[in-house]
């Protein structure tokens, strides 16, 4: 008959991983990033409305919206 071995059942210690926090740098980088979409954005709205393209602001408002929103998550 087989056998399990002696140390098969007992609990391994496992080490848990630490959280990596982004450097402070990468932070700045990323909010400038995020305020020069948004003002694109804004920019991009105004002059599809002043063109009369509602359309198209209507697209840069809701893509730019997803994309905060999954920065956001």
């Amino acid at each position: 008959m087989v056998g399990i071995g002696d140390g098969a059942m007992v609990p391994q210690p496992v080490d848990s991983p630490r959280a990596a926090h982004a450097p402070g740098q990468v932070n700045w980088a990323l909010a400038i990033l995020m305020m020069m979409i948004l003002i694109a954005a804004i920019a991009g709205v105004v002059v599809a409305l002043f063109s009369g393209m509602p359309t198209l602001a209507l697209v840069i408002a809701l893509v730019t919206g997803a994309v905060f929103a999954g920065v956001a998550c």
